[in-house]
């Protein structure tokens, strides 16, 4: 009697061990197939600024304060452009793309303010000096730049019409001087129709470098 309940003791356990490794193989087949979450999607963070665009660079020590559009950080001199795009970068895991034109622009603002009415006028088309790897990995794009006369820089144009974003989550954020976004947001729109465009934020440039809070929180 005792070698009877022994065995079906040992009959019992064996079914038992049997079906939890099946549960457990089911459980990770369902984890294995589970569709990728918005949180898992790659990011790119894109974005435009006026280091690594200009000319010879700037002068040693130069006053961010009067050269508009630059902030002294405790790594350096970075555009406003670029450190939303850092900020945006950090909190969401995306990886980091600078537009960078093989046409550059002065190191004084005023001049560079004047180039870009010209350029926007003339419609040009810099060339860019480096390009995406892989743009099809990526669902969502933070797209950063300045607004300048009420409109993309040229290079943003240029980067815009080299990638076909469709289908891809496109999110503006604008630096400016007290014009918002203008109609960025829309331009984006017509060069990307088929992308999901949407505002990020609008920061006036004077105004970046205690926008960190504000910009972490509203990813």
């Amino acid at each position: 009697m005792r070698k009877l309940l022994a065995m079906i003791l040992v009959t019992v356990l064996a079914v038992m061990s049997l079906t939890a490794c099946g549960n457990a193989g089911n459980e990770k087949a369902k984890e294995q197939t589970k569709p990728e979450s918005a949180a898992d999607a790659k990011v790119l963070v894109a974005y435009f600024t006026r280091i690594g665009n200009t000319d010879g660079g700037f002068p040693e020590g130069v006053d961010a304060v009067t050269s508009a559009s630059l902030q002294q950080t405790d790594d350096g001199l970075k555009g406003n452009a670029q450190m939303i795009a850092e900020w945006i970068a950090d909190e969401t895991g995306g990886d980091l793309f600078a537009v960078e034109s093989e046409d550059l622009y002065p190191a004084d603002y005023n001049a560079t303010v004047d180039k870009a009415q010209e350029d926007q006028s003339a419609q040009t088309r810099p060339a860019l000096t480096k390009q995406v790897e892989d743009m099809g990995q990526y669902e969502k794009v933070y797209l950063v730049f300045p607004n300048w006369w009420a409109d993309l820089p040229m290079p943003v144009y240029s980067f815009l019409e080299e990638y076909d974003l469709a289908g891809k989550d496109v999110v503006v954020y604008v630096t400016h001087e007290g014009s918002g976004f203008s109609g960025t947001v829309d331009t984006v729109k017509d060069l990307e129709p088929e992308a999901n465009v949407s505002e990020g934020l609008s920061i006036r440039g004077g105004d970046v470098a205690d926008s960190e809070n504000e910009v972490r929180s509203g990813l």
